[in-house]
C-alpha cells in the first residue's frame, strides 16, 4: 500500500457560509430563528443615519437585537467585547449576520432602543403560547433588591445640595464652606467635564429627589436609587426589582423595577404588566405574606382572579417557623365561624372592638384594626403569669385587615389552595439566574427606566434559553441534579447537605 503524503501547502477549494462553523443545534440558530419570525411584530421603524450627503444606512435593527440577545445569553455586557466578537467570532458574525458595529454604535443602539425589550419579551411569550407550552394559568409574583451602580458613601445631604445651589446662583458662599464639603460634593464642584449650567440642573434634581423619598441623603452618581435593606439586613444604594413568572414553564412574565423600598404595594403594577405581556388574565396569581394588603386583595378581586396570599403565621406554619413560646400569638387559633381567637388554655377571645388607624401617607390607605379579649377567662387563668406580663390584666389579641383578608385568611387554610400555593417558589429560579450567571449586579445602567429596560434584556435571554430547552427536552430531572451535587462534593470535597423535592 502506498502511503499518501499530506502537502500542507497544497490549496483547496472549498464554500464557507456564515454558518459553516455554527453546530446544527445551537442556541445561536435558535436566536436567529426567533428575532426572524418575530421582529416584524414589534413594528420598528428603519432608520438612516443623516449627515451633510444624506449619510450611511444605520445597521439594521434586526440584526442589531440578535446580537445583544446573543450576548446576553453568553452573559456578555461590554459593549467593546460584543462588537471585537461580531468581527472576529465565527458564531457571533453568523448571529448579526456579519455587520460590524463598533461598541460605540452597540450602546448607543441599546440605550435609545431600550423600549423594545419589553416587547421583545411579549414575544418571547407568545411563542411559549404559540408551542402550546404553557397557557399561563399560574403566575406566581415576587421581587427582590439589586445594587445600584452607586456606592453607599457616594452620597450628598440636603444641605450641602443647597450651598451648591447658592453658589452656582451666585449667592455669596465663603471659601470655608466650600472646604468644608465631604467628598461626593466637592467632586460636583471640582468636575471640569459638565458646565456651571449642567451642575445647577443636577443639584436642583437632587433636591427634587429629597422632596419626593425624605430621605436625609441622595446617591450623586445614580439620584434615582434609593436606600434599601438587603436580605442581610444591610443598607444598600439599590433598586427593587419586581417580577411575574409563569409557573408550567419557569419564563418571566414581566419585570417591574421601582424606587420603593418594600414589596407591600407593588403587586398591581407587576400583575398589570403580566397580564399585558401574556395577553389574558392568569386563572391564578400567588405572591408572598408582604403583599398581604387592601389593595392586592382588591385589584385580584376587580380582575376576577383567584389570588393566592398567605398570612404571616401561616408562612412561618409551613416552612415550621413558629415562634418556640407556647404561647405566642402564633398559637393562638382564629375561629372563622365565631370570628374569635382559641387560646393555647381553650379559651374564646371574642371580638370586642375595631378602629380604623389612619395612614400617614396618602397612597396607602388606612388600617384597620380588630381587637379580641376575654377579660374573664384571663382573670381565672391559672397560665396567665406565662401569658402576659405583671403589668397587665387580660391578653388582647390585635389583627390588622378587612373582610377581604380574612376571607383570604380562611381561603388559605384549605388544603388545595395551600398545594396551589406550593407552585410559588417557581418565580425564585429566575432572580437566582439573573444574579450568578447574568450578573445584574455588575450591569453599569443608571436610573429608573434604563435599569428596568437592561434587566427586561436579561428576561429576554434568559426566556429563550428556556424556550430552547423546551424544545430540545433538555431539563434537568431530579437524579441529574443528585449525580451534580454528588460529583461537586466529592470533587471539592465538601460535605453534602442538599435536600432535592
Amino acid at each position: 500500500m502506498v502511503k499518501n503524503k499530506n502537502k500542507k501547502n497544497q490549496s483547496k477549494l472549498g464554500i464557507i457560509t456564515l454558518d459553516s462553523a455554527v453546530p446544527k443545534n445551537h442556541i445561536a440558530r435558535y436566536v436567529v430563528k426567533f428575532v426572524d419570525e418575530y421582529f416584524d411584530l414589534l413594528q420598528f421603524p428603519e432608520k438612516t443615519k443623516k449627515g451633510k450627503k444624506g449619510g450611511r444606512p444605520a445597521f439594521p435593527p434586526k440584526e442589531m437585537f440578535k446580537l445583544l440577545i446573543y450576548a446576553k445569553i453568553e452573559h456578555v455586557e461590554s459593549a467593546k467585547y460584543i462588537a471585537d466578537m461580531a468581527r472576529y467570532h465565527d458564531i457571533y458574525k453568523y448571529v448579526c449576520d456579519d455587520i460590524k458595529p463598533s461598541e460605540r454604535s452597540i450602546q448607543r443602539f441599546r440605550s435609545e432602543n431600550g423600549k423594545e425589550f419589553e416587547a421583545l419579551l411579549q414575544m418571547t411569550l407568545k411563542k411559549a403560547a404559540d408551542a402550546g407550552f404553557t397557557e399561563f394559568n399560574h403566575v406566581a409574583i415576587d421581587g427582590t433588591i439589586k445594587k445600584a451602580y452607586n456606592s453607599n458613601n457616594n452620597v450628598i445631604t440636603k444641605k450641602e445640595t443647597r450651598i451648591l445651589i447658592d453658589y452656582y446662583n451666585g449667592l455669596p458662599t465663603s471659601p470655608e464652606t466650600l472646604e468644608k464639603l465631604h467628598k461626593p460634593a466637592k467632586r460636583i464642584l471640582e468636575y471640569k467635564k459638565l458646565s456651571d449650567d449642567d451642575k445647577l440642573e443636577l443639584l436642583y434634581d437632587i433636591s427634587t429627589q429629597f422632596t419626593l423619598t425624605g430621605q436625609n441623603t441622595i446617591p450623586v452618581n445614580d439620584i434615582e436609587a434609593r436606600f434599601m435593606k438587603g436580605k442581610k439586613g444591610n443598607q444598600m444604594v439599590a433598586y427593587n426589582i419586581q417580577s411575574a413568572v409563569d409557573y408550567d414553564t419557569k419564563l418571566i412574565c414581566a419585570i417591574n423595577v421601582t424606587q420603593r423600598p418594600t414589596d407591600h404595594y407593588e403587586l398591581p403594577e407587576i400583575a398589570e404588566k403580566a397580564i399585558n405581556n401574556i395577553g389574558k388574565v392568569p386563572e391564578t396569581m400567588s405572591a408572598d405574606t408582604i403583599y398581604l394588603n387592601e389593595i392586592s386583595l382588591s385589584f385580584f378581586a376587580d380582575n376576577n382572579i383567584n389570588g393566592l396570599i398567605p398570612t404571616r403565621k401561616q408562612s412561618k406554619e409551613r416552612i415550621g417557623h413558629l415562634n418556640e413560646n407556647p404561647y405566642h400569638k402564633d398559637h393562638f387559633s382564629y375561629l372563622f365561624e365565631q370570628d374569635a381567637f382559641l387560646c393555647p388554655e381553650g379559651q374564646i377571645l371574642t371580638f370586642f372592638n375595631d378602629y380604623v388607624e389612619k395612614s400617614e401617607d396618602p397612597e396607602k390607605p388606612d388600617k384597620i384594626k380588630r381587637l379580641y379579649n376575654n377579660y374573664g377567662a384571663c382573670k381565672a387563668c391559672k397560665a396567665r403569669n406565662k401569658c402576659i406580663s405583671a403589668s397587665q390584666y387580660h391578653r388582647t389579641i390585635t389583627e390588622y385587615g378587612s373582610e377581604m383578608k380574612k376571607g383570604m385568611q380562611e381561603k388559605m387554610e384549605k388544603e388545595e389552595y395551600k398545594d396551589e400555593y406550593a407552585k410559588r417558589s417557581s418565580v425564585e429560579g429566575p432572580f437566582g439566574v439573573f444574579k450568578e450567571q447574568f450578573n445584574i449586579e455588575k450591569e453599569v445602567v443608571i436610573g429608573v427606566q434604563k435599569t428596568e429596560e437592561r434587566i427586561n434584556l436579561d428576561a429576554v435571554a434568559y426566556n429563550l434559553i428556556r424556550l430552547y430547552n423546551l424544545e430540545n427536552e433538555k431539563e434537568n430531572n431530579k437524579e441529574d441534579l443528585i449525580d451534580f451535587c454528588e460529583n461537586e462534593s466529592v470533587k471539592n470535597e465538601l460535605q453534602l447537605k442538599v435536600t432535592i423535592f
